[in-house]
């Protein structure tokens, strides 16, 4: 006989992405509230008639439960919930961007119920505002402190100093800003934008854009991740649940913003 599997409480989440799996189902890649990044299989979930179709809509909250205990847990209801009003144009290029630094840096079910707090905050103001641009640095810099990389903004890690707008920085990605030694190459104004999260001209905001995606750059390189591999583990998910379908490689991806 076999044993009914416990299913899970209601847990709020958002899907980051979801993949085609067999003719009717999806694997889906969700961040939720209690748990962090989770995969799950949408059995039937393509099927016109589901309850889950509706649901998995991307930058939108849902309600999910589940079965399982192994690493892809079985969803077995999704509810939209509304409230979260939806992302167009350039706001839904920059949620897309927030789902691939997801997907690339988090490991699956490693709780982080203060990043998904700031991810659903950043969606809401996505939404509502054109500071596109404050919005993915403070949630790129929420990430990295989440995951133990908190960026130095504040003083010369070498004088204990505080950072000069007027002055040009190294900054390594593992210790901070200094006048002496080795990094990259960013201005105390910079800095100073992104520990006060305002930024007065384009070009500063640009600045702090490309020098915070160079410190993720540095991170993935650690962890062995590169942007044409953003679906790998999707896709290798789905070759270990169906070991008879014949192994696909994974399409390159571009970044989304």
């Amino acid at each position: 006989m076999a044993v009914q599997q416990k299913k899970s409480t209601p847990q709020r989440a958002f899907v980051l992405h979801s993949y085609p799996y067999k003719e009717t189902s999806l694997i889906v890649d969700v961040f939720t509230a209690d748990n962090g990044r989770m995969a799950m299989v949408a059995k039937g979930a393509k099927r016109p008639a589901s309850n889950l179709r509706g649901a998995l809509l991307s930058l939108q909250p849902i309600e999910v439960i589940y079965t399982g205990r192994g690493e892809v847990k079985t969803m077995t209801q999704a509810t939209w919930l509304p409230g979260q009003p939806w992302v167009t144009g350039k706001a839904l290029m920059c949620g897309m961007y927030m789902n691939e630094l997801l997907i690339k840096l988090l490991p699956r079910e490693d709780p982080h119920p203060e990043l998904f707090e700031s991810y659903a905050a950043s969606l809401l103001t996505l939404a509502n505002s054109d500071e596109h641009s404050a919005i993915l640095r403070e949630f790129e810099t929420s990430l990295l402190a989440e995951l133990g990389y908190a960026l130095q903004l504040d003083t010369d890690i070498r004088t204990d100093k505080p950072i000069n707008a007027d002055t040009l920085y190294r900054y390594d990605p593992m210790s901070g800003a200094s006048e002496q030694g080795s990094g990259m190459l960013v201005s105390g104004n910079v800095l100073i934008a992104l520990s006060k999260g305002r930024f007065e001209t384009s070009a500063i905001a640009a600045e702090a854009r490309d020098f915070v995606r160079r410190i993720i750059e540095f991170h993935l390189e650690r962890r062995n991740l590169k942007s044409a591999e953003v679906l790998h583990d999707l896709h290798a998910l789905s070759e270990r649940l169906d070991a008879g379908r014949p192994a696909q490689k994974p399409k390159p991806v571009k970044a989304s913003t």
